[in-house]
């Protein structure tokens, strides 16, 4: 086993980088090939799932808590799937590559993850290098972005042949993008504060301007948090910022006409969809719409049993709000789940602004939705804040 966790030690940083540049070859394939198989990020996911699940079985004597949750959600998975599947053509095929079974797993690798590093027993110093692969990834990015916004490359956009602004460089899901950049913005806000380096402060500036031109509504609520938070706790004249919210909250409501008429004027893409939808599907990116569709279903076609253990197809019903989804699709379970890794495995034993920095992160995946669904982003989150994000002393070794 010591071998085993040299190599993963070795190899760690390179996997999740893996993780990133599949990512960049399926957004090649999708957007320029017409070829069957666009999976290569799957795969490689896949490939290092079967590595995780493998020691698990091995090490299964160790971490039992985590192994009762473990096997507890993939029973009640199994069955939200029985319920589902009353009186419905189900299709496994379909279901493994496409459906629940995949947004299942999907939802269910953070947590392998999680086991599997406890188990290995990872020395820092590989987080801190893959961390800083990840860094170098988006520096590389952002010049994607850049020669992509100069020169409208349409394979560098976030919503190609479309006139919705938007680069998001070697990613191919913009959403995904921007938990990128939330990460790294988290991150190196963090260290500010702790340490006051202008460093990291410079590279808040570069990754906060990066992540603007990503065209995700997303970026700008989790920066308007994040602005609030700095200004009502950090910020020298933090009085005159209680003073300006005062003013400007009431002005709102009094121009907000005035306002949300300016900024539709500034995207036509924006406008078209605001005249025919209103204000509340162009904030929500339709989500609204979603919800409402969602609502009508559960309340004509589930029972009882459904409003606990959840059961639904989820390409079709999802919100893309993260705790209405995992509701969804895992009814009351799905709930505790949540609560269960946003709690024990990302806020437990943390300091209060570590605290409140990974609430801000889930509270913009809320609204927006992907954070836990994205396999890449939600373990880079996590070995952000739980391998990374450290007290000085712990960060440099002393």
């Amino acid at each position: 086993m010591a071998r085993f966790t040299k190599i993963i030690s070795e190899y760690l940083p390179i996997i999740i980088l893996l993780f990133l540049v599949s990512d960049f070859l399926t957004n090649i394939s999708i957007k320029n090939f017409d070829s069957v198989f666009r999976r290569y990020s799957g795969i490689t996911k896949l490939l290092f799932e079967i590595i995780m699940i493998v020691t698990i079985i091995i090490k299964y004597k160790q971490f039992k808590r985590n192994y009762i949750v473990l096997l507890s959600l993939v029973l009640l998975f199994i069955l939200s799937q029985f319920l589902y599947a009353t009186g419905i053509n189900y299709n496994l095929e379909n279901e493994l590559f496409h459906g629940n079974i995949y947004y299942f797993n999907r939802y269910l690798y953070i947590l392998l993850f999680i086991i599997f590093i406890k188990i290995m027993s990872i020395e820092q110093k590989v987080f801190l290098k893959t961390y800083t692969y990840f860094e170098y990834f988006l520096y590389v990015n952002s010049i994607a972005i850049f020669i992509g916004l100069i020169y409208n490359i349409e394979l560098f956009r976030s919503y190609e042949y479309s006139s919705r602004f938007g680069y998001s460089g070697f990613f191919s899901k913009p959403g995904e993008a921007s938990y990128m950049y939330i990460i790294a913005i988290v991150t190196n806000f963090y260290f500010w504060i702790i340490r006051k380096d202008k460093i990291n402060l410079y590279k808040i500036f570069f990754f906060i301007i990066v992540s603007l031109f990503l065209g995700q509504k997303k970026v700008l609520f989790f920066l308007l948090v994040l602005g609030l938070f700095y200004g009502l706790s950090y910020f020298k004249y933090k009085k005159w910022i209680k003073i300006v919210l005062l003013v400007s909250i009431p002005s709102l409501f009094v121009f907000k006409n005035e306002i949300i008429k300016y900024i539709m004027q500034v995207s036509p893409f924006w406008q078209e969809r605001y005249d025919e939808f209103g204000l509340l599907s162009v904030v929500t990116s339709y989500r609204n719409l979603l919800l409402e569709k969602v609502i009508e279903f559960i309340s004509s076609d589930w029972r009882f049993w459904n409003y606990l253990f959840g059961g639904i197809d989820f390409i079709k019903f999802k919100t893309e709000f993260e705790l209405v989804d995992l509701y969804l699709f895992l009814g009351f379970s799905g709930i505790l789940f949540y609560i269960y890794i946003v709690y024990f495995h990302f806020m437990k034993n943390e300091n209060l602004l570590k605290r409140i920095l990974i609430v801000i992160v889930f509270l913009t995946s809320f609204i927006s939705g992907g954070l836990l669904l994205n396999v890449s982003a939600i373990v880079l989150f996590y070995i952000a804040i739980k391998k990374v994000m450290l007290p000085i002393k712990k960060v440099h070794g002393n």
